[in-house]
């Protein structure tokens, strides 16, 4: 199917054509939503409502009441959920709420959803989201020429500076990179706009194309030397790596074999650095080439373009 494409400034610029297979989808599932939104919001739910139980008040450890002859129960404790000031019996504990949803239906949750804005007609495409302005009055006049006074906007791989401050003041609008795109935001806007760029990283995501960052080396701007980059290396592991002075991957990808054994046990990853052949990560992305995981590819986007934007590249 085709849409007409549009400017911020309400001009026509030309057709792009929209994949059928995510976009078209005609009878839309609102159980598959439905799960979706549900598995989004419990993974965002803090969970840490909790009661303190006996063991955690401090009421009195003192045996209040003789063992025998008083005509009641026997106690030795306070601190019991029977009393007033006790714990709480089957309270509420710190916890995670997130539960587990398919690949697959993730995927397909996120087709009916863009097909079901396609199918009510509540889509806008934009040829760029380019604003260099910045200003919040401008771009607010821009969206009303528009029809938009509550929407969903996705941009590129990275936003346009100028037009995230300048939509950030503006209610009911989000704003997001096409990597926060995802079921819930879409749905809970009346309108999604997607720019070309955006549709173009769609059709790439669901047609298995590539969309991997190209890789770098030392001495290029865009070479990032640090070991989050490497699939298994979270912040607690590239902090306690750091300290160990191995932050940077040309340091982890010169290291020998003893003294990598060495240092893994030493911050207590051992098993895990050698199963994730972490020091063989570090020497590929130092030879050239990207993060194997597709989050540190998308971080390694991130890290990029605040290099840029600090004017380090």
């Amino acid at each position: 199917m085709e849409l007409a494409v549009t400017t911020l400034a309400a001009k026509k610029a030309g057709k792009v054509e929209l994949d059928d297979a995510v976009f078209g989808i005609e009878e839309i599932r609102g159980d598959i939503l439905q799960r979706m939104v549900r598995y989004q919001l419990a993974k965002r739910q803090a969970g840490t409502h909790k009661t303190q139980s006996r063991s955690e008040v401090s009421v009195t450890t003192k045996k209040y009441i003789r063992q025998k002859g008083s005509g009641g129960a026997r106690h030795g404790s306070k601190n019991a959920p029977i009393f007033v000031g006790g714990g709480v019996a089957h309270g509420p504990r710190v916890r995670s709420h997130a539960h587990d949803l398919p690949k697959k239906v993730r995927a397909l949750a996120l087709k009916h959803a863009l097909s079901s804005k396609v199918k009510s007609e509540n889509v806008i495409v934009l040829e760029d989201a380019n604003f260099d302005e910045g200003k919040t009055k401008s771009l607010r006049a821009s969206f009303e020429a528009l029809g938009i006074s509550n929407a969903l906007v996705i941009g590129g791989t990275e936003l346009n500076e100028g037009f995230a401050r300048a939509a950030r003041n503006i209610p009911n609008v989000d704003v997001l990179p096409f990597a926060g795109l995802n079921v819930y935001d879409v749905l809970r806007r009346n309108t999604l706009v997607l720019t070309k760029d955006a549709i173009d990283s769609i059709h790439a995501r669901y047609n298995g194309e590539s969309d991997v960052p190209a890789g770098a080396k030392p001495g290029d701007d865009a070479f990032i030397d640090d070991v989050v980059l490497i699939d298994g290396v979270g912040a607690k592991s590239a902090k306690a790596l750091a300290g160990e002075g191995y932050g940077e991957l040309t340091k982890l990808a010169e290291i020998s074999e003893a003294d990598a054994t060495a240092l893994f046990e030493k911050i207590g990853v051992a098993q895990r650095a050698v199963n994730e052949d972490w020091v063989g990560q570090a020497k590929a992305i130092v030879a050239g080439e990207a993060p194997r995981a597709k989050v540190d590819q998308r971080l390694l986007v991130k890290m990029r373009a605040a290099k840029a934007a600090n004017g380090e590249g």
